[in-house]
């Protein structure tokens, strides 16, 4: 009887990884102190999915999502800080069903289908999230207000972490 290998399936990971490195990229067009901290966030990120540990997926996008914060803190441009930030949630999102995944059905299961069906929901939350987020912010304030800024990224956060229960 062979053991079940427990680690994501291979296409949770590179999922996991391209989403991550929207993130990246957006943080590299901020400046040169953000990509090094998203570069980080995306290794810790690299490590947690391809051993299968939740903690370093969450780490990796969280230090994403600061990176991004701290892009717009610095008078980044609103939408693409909100497309980093989004793809930083979206990278956490799908990496952690990839672990779930892995963990549950061992990593020769196929599980390409329901992980697309997975980040198409989430990406559909994003999105819609995103677009209400600019909008609110453009309406509210008619200029780019730093403080609601943070204040909507931080709103997408905790919007995305209730719909995810």
């Amino acid at each position: 009887m062979s053991d079940i290998d427990r680690t994501p399936p291979d296409f949770g990971r590179v999922l996991t990884m391209g989403v991550a490195l929207v993130a990246v990229l957006v943080a590299a067009y901020a400046g040169p102190a953000t990509l090094l901290l998203a570069l980080a966030g995306l290794v810790s990120m690299g490590i947690g999915v391809l051993r299968g540990r939740r903690l370093g997926v969450t780490v990796g996008a969280g230090v994403l999502f600061v990176a991004l914060l701290l892009a717009g803190v610095s008078g980044f441009s609103t939408p693409l800080t909100l497309l980093g930030a989004g793809a930083a949630i979206l990278a956490w999102d799908v990496g952690e069903n990839a672990v779930s995944l892995g963990e549950q059905l061992g990593r020769e299961t196929a599980t390409k289908r329901a992980q697309l069906v997975h980040a198409g929901g989430s990406l559909v939350v994003a999105l819609l999230v995103g677009t209400l987020a600019v909008g609110v912010f453009e309406l509210a304030t008619g200029t780019n207000s730093l403080t609601a800024l943070v204040l909507l990224l931080i709103g997408a956060l905790m919007l995305t972490s209730v719909l995810r229960e």
